[in-house]
């Protein structure tokens, strides 16, 4: 069985960023959680507009506590393995191949 993995994605005003990170995470990941902390830019329709992906948008309001939003998407994946990625980084492309062997083995 296929391990199911969640990345969490904490959001503020990312909409230059977001849809590059969306589209960059790699096919084998099950679901996307962004949280957005109180976004007043477009990320919310950014987000909105994949609807052939698991992609779900949660608001918070942090107060500057990125681990705050961290929080809500882990109580919000259900799932075997979860990865966070900040919502202006991007990967190496096997980057998830390599953490899944390493803590698969």
């Amino acid at each position: 069985m296929k391990p199911i993995i969640k990345v969490i994605i904490p959001a503020y005003n990312e909409e230059d960023s977001i849809a590059k990170v969306i589209n960059d995470i790699p096919s084998n990941v099950d679901e996307i959680i962004v949280v957005s902390n109180n976004s007043t830019d477009n990320t919310k329709v950014l987000v909105d507009s994949y609807k052939d992906k698991q992609i779900y948008l949660y608001g918070i309001s942090n107060n500057g506590n990125i681990a705050k939003s961290r929080n809500l998407g882990i109580a919000k994946a259900k799932g075997e393995f979860i990865a966070f990625l900040d919502s202006d980084d991007y990967w190496q492309v096997n980057k998830l191949e390599k953490c899944m062997a390493v803590l698969t083995s």
